[in-house]
């Protein structure tokens, strides 16, 4: 195939611009003709989809920046629901807080399979899906139950595990006094302090944050990988690194085998330590075995290790960039925290409750900085309608919850950033319907209450403790734009952390 491209390649080189453009219309129509027509469908109004390439020109002009802002001229045109092609799969976006609460939530039974038929996605989790992400029906349910179920047996919203995240802040916070008002970038030590604690919850220990992880640098480095509107299509198998993403997934594959063994090794049902025993626990029991199989326990790992570590991660630099950018609402942060809490002791969730402006500066971050802009990918199992609209069979459907997050009729100035907006007049915390960062309806983020909850207690403490400013000379990191992969994080940046 390689070999084909590079020909390619050079006989169209060796082409004249009018030539080539000669050549490829003429090839678009040759398909277009070939092409089997299929009966009408009330599709939603979207751009025209050429034969074979579908929207992938336009994407390709309107994503050049590659932005989550994008794609938000299109709804000027064709609306807040669009169709579009990517090659010859359809795919469906909804742009307001009503067709996702429509689509997830009112229809969910419809809107609620995963593309399996994906090439990427069926090589990597296979037809039938695997985990608690890719993957749906019987299994996804009893994968999603257990899992639930898991994290409040390991403390999630519990005391036991938010001393393991106030010690991983800790940790934190004596990496950074270590820099002694240098400049530094936060980016490697906030991804190490959020994986260490997904690794607690899972594997039942951490790392240093001075030793190299390799588990760590592969999760980073298939999710940089993994990503771009080509995976949806078969153009993927030639223009994206599929080799190097499936190595990738191989050696994860061997990393979590390799815990399972010595977790195996060291068992014990009466002293269940962490993820992995309580899985060695259910299939010991015999319990549901086609659902609890090393298949499905291993993409449930590498799920939640990849979910639980970039997203967190990256709330938590968004953070420093706004706090450094708006420096009276990390002072109004600061002066809540003396009040509530002071120096002298830890944060705690049960603080949350006192601190209604910290809490809506929190807020603010995950609507201002959605780390998801796109969520994860919806399929219809059945033909729907959506908005006035038909959505048949094995169409996906995306929610740009960056759009909701930033749409002028849900938020006042959207691109400004305004804790104010979450208070009420008597200074009380209050969410607006148009809150998705997390999606909605049964495949909402399960980790939600774990993110939430390391969200508070690392930013807090991290608040608690120092003054951030943007080193002399140097420019303000970007609040706005960032870097749009598979998640949206911010442009490398530096800090100064002055100790309080």
């Amino acid at each position: 195939m390689a070999n084909i491209v590079v020909f390619l390649g050079d006989l169209l080189s060796s082409l004249g611009p009018a030539t080539v453009l000669v050549f490829v219309a003429v090839l678009l129509l040759s398909l277009w003709a070939l092409t089997p027509r299929t009966p009408r469908v009330n599709w939603p109004p979207g751009p025209f989809c050429f034969p074979m390439v579908g929207c992938l020109p336009q994407l390709i002009i309107s994503g050049r920046r590659r932005q989550p802002t994008d794609l938000l001229p299109w709804y000027d045109t064709y609306g807040d629901i669009m169709h579009i092609k990517i090659g010859e799969q359809h795919m469906v976006i909804l742009g307001t807080k009503e067709l996702q609460q429509e689509a997830f939530v009112k229809k969910a039974s419809s809107v609620s399979e995963r593309p399996l038929w994906v090439y990427i996605f069926d090589r990597l989790v296979g037809k039938d899906g695997a985990g608690v992400i890719m993957n749906s029906g019987h299994a996804w349910k009893e994968l999603r139950r257990f899992t639930l179920s898991s994290f409040r047996d390991l403390g999630v919203g519990k005391h036991s595990l938010q001393e393991r995240i106030q010690d991983e802040a800790r940790y934190l916070v004596q990496s950074m006094e270590d820099e002694n008002g240098n400049p530094f970038s936060p980016r490697d030590r906030i991804g190490k302090a959020v994986s260490n604690i997904i690794s607690i919850v899972v594997f039942g220990t951490r790392w240093n944050y001075d030793e190299p992880s390799e588990m760590l640098t592969n999760v980073d480095q298939t999710l940089r990988l993994l990503t771009g509107i080509l995976i949806f299509t078969d153009f993927g198998r030639v223009f994206t690194p599929t080799k190097k993403i499936f190595a990738l997934v191989d050696r994860l594959r061997e990393l979590i085998a390799q815990e399972l063994e010595r977790h195996r090794q060291t068992f014990d049902p009466n002293d269940i330590r962490d993820f992995i025993d309580l899985f060695i626990k259910v299939t010991q029991e015999g319990q549901d075995p086609e659902v609890f199989t090393e298949k499905n326990f291993f993409r449930t790992i590498a799920d939640l290790y990849m979910a639980g570590t970039d997203t967190t991660a990256n709330t938590l630099r968004w953070s420093l960039v706004h706090m450094v950018n708006e420096p009276h609402v990390q002072k109004k942060v600061q002066q809540e925290i003396n009040e509530v809490i002071g120096q002298g002791r830890v944060v705690k969730m049960e603080d949350k409750i006192r601190m209604p402006y910290t809490e809506a500066t929190i807020l603010e971050v995950f609507r201002m900085s959605p780390v998801a802009p796109f969520g994860v990918a919806h399929a219809t199992s059945e033909s729907v309608e959506v908005g006035g609209y038909t959505i048949p069979k094995g169409t996906i459907v995306i929610a740009d919850q960056y759009r909701i997050l930033h749409d002028k009729c849900n938020f006042e100035d959207p691109y400004q950033f305004k804790p104010e907006r979450w208070l009420d007049s008597s200074g009380k915390v209050t969410k607006s319907g148009a809150y998705i960062p997390f999606s909605t309806g049964p495949r909402v983020c399960l980790g939600k209450g774990l993110a939430e909850m390391e969200a508070f207690i690392f930013f807090t403490t991290l608040m608690q403790n120092f003054v951030f400013k943007v080193p002399n000379g140097e420019k303000h990191p970007n609040g706005i734009e960032g870097i749009n992969t598979g998640v949206f994080m911010p442009y490398p940046y530096n800090v100064v952390a002055v100790r309080r």
